[in-house]
């Protein structure tokens, strides 16, 4: 990219020069409510006209990419909240004592238990009749 926007540059360059050798001849320059007219050669006219071609472009760009730039803004805040808040429940976390894996008994495991009991029997006791008994 970086060596594009140089070409591009350079490109822009070469035609403001062969703009402004090939029209030096003068131009009468009148603004219709203004009093005053300017004599200046014709290439400063369209290189001063390209000038502020590019820069109205790059304004109107600008314009249209703040609502990009304000969701940016805003997600990158979130991201730092967020961030904040992992390392806050990471410190809490670190400070609390590790709690004992061992004959621990969660509220829904009987449940989940007794689900799979119904769900698929075991058929391998010796009380149970297989499918093909």
């Amino acid at each position: 990219m970086k060596i594009l926007s140089r070409a591009l540059f350079l490109l822009f360059v070469l035609a403001v020069v062969l703009i402004g050798v090939s029209n030096t001849q003068a131009v009468q320059l009148a603004l219709w409510p203004l009093p005053h007219v300017v004599v200046l050669p014709l290439y400063l006219l369209v290189v001063g006209l390209l000038l502020v071609g590019v820069l109205a472009g790059l304004g109107i760009g600008w314009w249209a990419a703040r609502h990009h730039r304000r969701r940016g803004r805003e997600a990158s805040s979130q991201a730092a909240r967020l961030e904040r808040e992992v390392s806050r429940l990471r410190d809490i976390a670190g400070q609390q004592p590790p709690m004992p894996t061992t004959g621990v008994v969660t509220p829904g495991l009987k449940a989940i238990e007794r689900q799979r009991a119904l769900v698929a029997p075991d058929l391998s006791s010796p009380g149970s009749r297989g499918p093909l008994s």
